[in-house]
This record gives C-alpha cells, sequence and structure tokens, in this order.
C-alpha cells in the first residue's frame, strides 16, 4: 500500500519533466525555416475536346472473327481428321489409360483386345479408332498395336504420329 502511495506523489513530478520546458530554439527554427516557402501550384491544363472517331473500315476482313479462323483451318490441312463420323467408344480415352490384353485371331483375321480403366474390354480391327487424338488402328500384332494418331501443332496444322498400345504383363492391374 504504501508503494502505491509513493507512486501516486511521484507520478505528477514524471508528468512534470515531460512538459514544454527547453523546446524555445525548436519552435525558433521551425518558424524560420517555413519563413518564405510559398508554393506555387500551377493551373491545370485545360480539357481537349473529345472527337469521334469515325470507323470506315466495315468492308474489311474482321481479325478476330472466330468463323473467319475455323474456316482457314479447315481449308489449310489435307491431314484433318474427319470431325462428322461418329465417335467409337474407345474415343473417350486417353491412350494411356487403356491397356491391351491380349489377340483373337479368326481365320485370316486379328483382333486386339483392349481394357478400359472400368474393366471393360473392347476387341478392335485396323481401322478401329481409340484415344482422343483420332488415333487409327493401322496393325495389330500379337504384342502390340499400331496407331496413327491425328494431331494440332502449334501452328494449327494437323499432323500424323505413330503411337502405339504394348501388350500388358501377366498379372499387371491398373
Amino acid at each position: 500500500m504504501t508503494m502505491r502511495r509513493i507512486a501516486i506523489c511521484l507520478l505528477p513530478l514524471l508528468l512534470g519533466a515531460c512538459g514544454d520546458g527547453g523546446n524555445d530554439d525548436l519552435k525558433q527554427w521551425m518558424a524560420n525555416s517555413s519563413l518564405g516557402l510559398r508554393g506555387q501550384i500551377e493551373p491545370l491544363p485545360q480539357v481537349q475536346a473529345y472527337k469521334p472517331f469515325n470507323y470506315q473500315a466495315y468492308d474489311l476482313t474482321d481479325p478476330f472473327n472466330p468463323q473467319k479462323l475455323q474456316a482457314g483451318k479447315r481449308q489449310n490441312s489435307a491431314n484433318a481428321p474427319d470431325l462428322s463420323r461418329p465417335r467409337e467408344a474407345l474415343e473417350n480415352y486417353d491412350l494411356d489409360k487403356l491397356e491391351m490384353v491380349g489377340t483373337i485371331r479368326r481365320s485370316a483375321a486379328i483382333y486386339a483386345l483392349i481394357r478400359t480403366p472400368e474393366g471393360s474390354v473392347y476387341r478392335v480391327q485396323p481401322g478401329n479408332y481409340l484415344g482422343l487424338n483420332f488415333g487409327k488402328v493401322t496393325s495389330i500384332s500379337d504384342a502390340e498395336v499400331q496407331l496413327a494418331e491425328t494431331v494440332e501443332d502449334l501452328n494449327g496444322e494437323w499432323v500424323q504420329r505413330s503411337s502405339s498400345l504394348h501388350l500388358a504383363e501377366q498379372g499387371q492391374n491398373k
């Protein structure tokens, strides 16, 4: 309790020490420094009257017209896939997700057995399509299925590339 009384008595003395004694030189320096400092603000520039632009290129080709771009793509490539043909069931899967699980021979014809990620097995022969890149089966051997895929390159041209699907090893499950 006595410490509290001592602290209450010393508090006015400490606050008095922080008072305005001896700041006259600072106030004098501030007053002298601000003399003659009157800034000039330049007037705002005059607003120019708006002149509308008269567009007169209505008869020119619009470079951003998507129909023109699509027509150009269709015309510029002889390798373009047939987009009007009905898609086959195995064209809904990425080629990496499909696996070849075997072959079947019937007389002179050879068929490959392809398993989907869901576990369904499909029979394909040369001429069938599979994969997302319009992959057409070109040949089938006992160990692999050869494909000719049609992909679009950086210039928008359709190009052919070879791909293959190899026979899955015994006991390998995805």
